[in-house]
């Protein structure tokens, strides 16, 4: 595998509660041929559970259809990973256990 998998730049930082990024896949011809998508992380506070917060991460993969079959997980089965799903999950476990998850 490549070592860069990804680019794209940050376009918008409110710490702690918003990033947005500009984002490519490398690692895959056609996605890496498609433009940049755009990807909102967001962060907020659960007021019925203090100390709770809840991840929101919206992926805008508008005109670049590769991006969203690879991110989206269709690619699961033939051993392409599970897309956004695979990555969150693994982010849980390691905001949770403070270790990355391991195959």
């Amino acid at each position: 595998m490549q070592e860069v998998i990804a680019d794209g730049e940050v376009i918008e930082v409110d710490p702690p509660r918003r990033l947005v990024q500009t984002w490519r896949l490398l690692m895959d011809q056609s996605t890496a041929k498609e433009p940049f998508t755009t990807l909102t992380w967001e962060i907020s506070e659960l007021p019925a559970q203090p100390g709770v917060c809840r991840l929101t991460v919206t992926h805008d993969v508008t005109g670049a259809p590769a991006t969203g079959a690879m991110t989206g997980g269709k690619h699961e089965e033939s051993g392409a990973g599970g897309g956004w799903a695979w990555i969150l999950s693994d982010l849980k476990t390691l905001v949770e256990t403070g270790s990355a998850f391991s195959s």
